[in-house]
């Protein structure tokens, strides 16, 4: 398998047991000092009023309106990047496939 792969398998592996783990630890942490109106630093999502969400990583506010906008950002983003890199690697190939040419 490709080493690349793998260490991105490895990361995205590891990057959820942390997130997890941090969620644990909150959790325990907040059934200890019996806190539970505070809202979770690590991960939170809360549906608001009229279909808008408010979305909060690490404590910090991520998003609070029209998350349909962000969504086709990030897609566009997404189709961008991936078409980009398509290319590349066509024109890559090609590059080298002329060494090869007769």
């Amino acid at each position: 398998m490709n080493v690349t792969a793998k260490l991105t398998g490895i990361l995205v592996i590891l990057l959820v047991g942390v997130v997890l783990g941090l969620q644990t630890a909150e959790r325990g942490i907040s059934k200890v000092s019996g806190l539970t109106e505070q809202q979770p630093q690590t991960f939170y999502i809360k549906k608001m009023d009229e279909g808008k969400m408010e979305i909060a990583v690490m404590g910090k506010q991520v998003q609070t309106a029209n998350p349909e906008k962000m969504v086709n950002y990030m897609s566009n983003m997404g189709l961008t990047m991936g078409s980009t890199i398509k290319s590349g690697a066509k024109t890559f190939v090609d590059w080298v496939g002329n060494f090869f040419a007769p």
